[in-house]
């Protein structure tokens, strides 16, 4: 998501754990990923002490940072013994390459070139990119976490489900894949409420405004469904109205048979659709409760 924890507060994670005899594993990949102009990272292991070092694992690899994730390497720092002999088991089935490890400790060693030229440039990049998404998403009224870390921005569709459901998700993600915009749903991360995205900015100007030209073609077609939806169950709402006045003997004094006719037509139609089953009174009292207690308590009087 891009947050970033402070040195204090990694300290109170690492004493809980240490209390509690729990292991942490603490994922330091875009730890150079950083662009804010006022947020920093600071590693755990530049802390004078671990509280509990047995029980403290740090992970990191050059895949996100140095943008190199087809290099495919990645390292884990710890100094419990248990656990380096059992990586060093499975060592053989996704060992690093002899020419991979030498062209990678080759990058590292040249300290200048990454400290004075890289980082800086890349984290230019990164916040240029940034502010043109973040900029882009607040002019389509589209909301999404705001951070300054990392390469994605987690952005929230759910005003664009047409139901709250995880399936409605999937609909709209293979929406955008239709419209070649390629997308994560949050359900993927574990995420537990419909309608999160994961979007990359990392790249370059003119592919993300292909990218965002096309998404917000997508929404609009959504949002123009959406509204047809919801005129739709306004006009049944208003014949079900009528019904029930005509049902009770208010009838226009000279009958059309035009009209008759319509009403007859509005009748099926709201006989065939399945809207009542799917809206009941216990479905929004779970949806909306506070709204429903309003109703509620003016029922009462």
């Amino acid at each position: 998501l891009g947050d970033i924890y402070s040195a204090a507060e990694m300290k109170e994670f690492l004493e809980f754990a240490k209390r509690y005899k729990l292991h942490v594993i603490v994922d330091e990949v875009y730890m150079l990923s950083v662009f804010g102009d006022v947020d920093s990272f600071q590693s755990v292991l530049s802390f004078d002490k671990l509280p509990d070092p047995q029980r403290t694992h740090v992970m990191w690899g050059i895949s996100k940072d140095f943008a190199a994730s087809g290099i495919r390497v990645g390292t884990l720092y710890t100094e419990n013994t248990d656990v380096i002999n059992v990586l060093g088991q499975l060592s053989c089935f996704h060992g690093v390459p002899g020419p991979t490890q030498h062209m990678v400790a080759q990058l590292l060693r040249d300290r200048d070139w990454i400290n004075q030229v890289f980082l800086p440039t890349n984290r230019a990049r990164l916040k240029t990119a940034h502010k043109y998404i973040t900029n882009e998403l607040t002019a389509m009224g589209v909301p999404f976490l705001n951070r300054h870390a990392g390469l994605f921005v987690w952005i929230d569709f759910r005003k664009y489900l047409k139901n709250p459901t995880f399936e409605e998700e999937d609909k709209l993600w293979r929406r955008f894949l239709d419209n070649k915009v390629l997308l994560i749903s949050g359900k993927t991360f574990g995420c537990g409420e419909p309608g999160w995205f994961r979007l990359v900015f990392s790249d370059k100007t003119y592919r993300l405004q292909l990218g965002l030209h096309r998404l917000r073609k997508v929404l609009e077609e959504q949002d123009s469904e959406s509204q047809s939806i919801e005129k739709g169950t306004d006009s049944e709402s208003k014949t079900k109205i009528s019904e029930d006045v005509i049902e009770v003997g208010v009838l226009p004094t000279s009958p059309d048979p035009a009209l008759d006719g319509l009403i007859g037509l509005l009748r099926q139609q709201i006989r065939a659709t399945d809207w009542l089953q799917r809206n009941t009174p216990e479905q929004f009292a779970q949806e909306n409760p506070e709204v429903y207690d309003v109703f509620c308590k003016l029922a009462e009087k």
